[in-house]
């Protein structure tokens, strides 16, 4: 069996790629899909031929130990929108499985073999989602857990889900939400999926969702994802749920967040 770990990076964050890499071994491979935005101008302005003068200079500013190592697939993309980055990374796939990664995460033989260990125990399944740690050693939060994080995921090549681009960082209105609408069309298509309570990752843990409460584009982000995965009736109660859960917990005032996630409900 072999895994492809999948790293999303755009512009200068290709610097931190080098510290993702573990040692080379022949069934783990890298493919880092690098976004690159310039001004905004540019990138939506450049020609197919402007494309490639511009990703031959982007090889420039790429770590000399990327364009060395046989293990890393290195390919570019133009514009923003981590799930159309993810969708990049996937189209230039080869392994049995696929990890999705952030260049921030870590990684050890230890945790990469829980994923091999999972899979050879369980051939009959399609996704299987594990737990991660933050870069103390310590679970990044409370499992099992209704969120799953993108860093969590890993699944079969032959899964042919792909990433929602209406959601996730860099996307024109909602700016999260990616993973949870994911796993939704996976089940939906019919693709089996299991929860492994073990770790596969060490990440950081300041994260998108720590950013809720002062965040009123997340909040809509997340009315129109509760939409997408639970259905109109469902959403507006988790919504209701959720602004309350900020007024007992954090002493917010629970209608704008309301009012932001019902936004949200409506627009998706």
């Amino acid at each position: 069996m072999t895994l492809d770990i999948l790293i999303c990076t755009i512009d200068e964050g290709i610097e931190k790629v080098p510290d993702v890499l573990m040692s080379p071994r022949d069934d783990v491979r890298y493919v880092v899909s690098m976004q690159w935005t310039g001004t905004r101008a540019e990138s939506d302005s450049c020609a197919d031929d402007e494309v490639e003068r511009m990703e031959e200079r982007l090889l420039e500013r790429v770590p000399k130990v990327l364009k060395e190592r046989e293990d890393v697939t290195l390919t570019f993309l133009k514009g923003r929108g981590l799930s159309r980055n993810r969708n990049h990374a996937l189209a230039h796939a080869t392994a049995d499985v696929v990890l999705i990664a952030d260049d921030d995460n870590r990684y050890t033989a230890e945790l990469i073999g829980n994923v091999f260990e999972a899979y050879e125990q369980h051939p009959e399944v399609d996704v299987i989602h594990f737990q991660a740690l933050g870069l103390d050693g310590k679970p990044l939060h409370a499992y099992p857990a209704s969120y799953v994080s993108s860093v969590e995921i890993t699944f079969r090549r032959r899964v042919l889900t792909r990433f929602d681009e209406r959601f996730g960082l860099g996307s024109e209105r909602l700016c999260a939400g990616e993973e949870e609408v994911w796993m939704k069309d996976a089940r939906d298509a019919g693709y089996r999926v299991l929860y492994v309570p073990k770790p596969v990752v060490m990440t950081p843990r300041e994260t998108t969702g720590t950013q809720f409460l002062g965040n009123s584009r997340l909040q809509l982000t997340k009315g129109a994802t509760f939409r997408y995965v639970y259905g109109t009736a469902d959403a507006v109660w988790r919504s209701v749920k959720e602004a309350g859960w900020y007024l007992v917990h954090k002493g917010a005032n629970p209608f704008p967040i309301l009012y932001n996630m019902l936004k949200g409900i409506v627009e998706i």
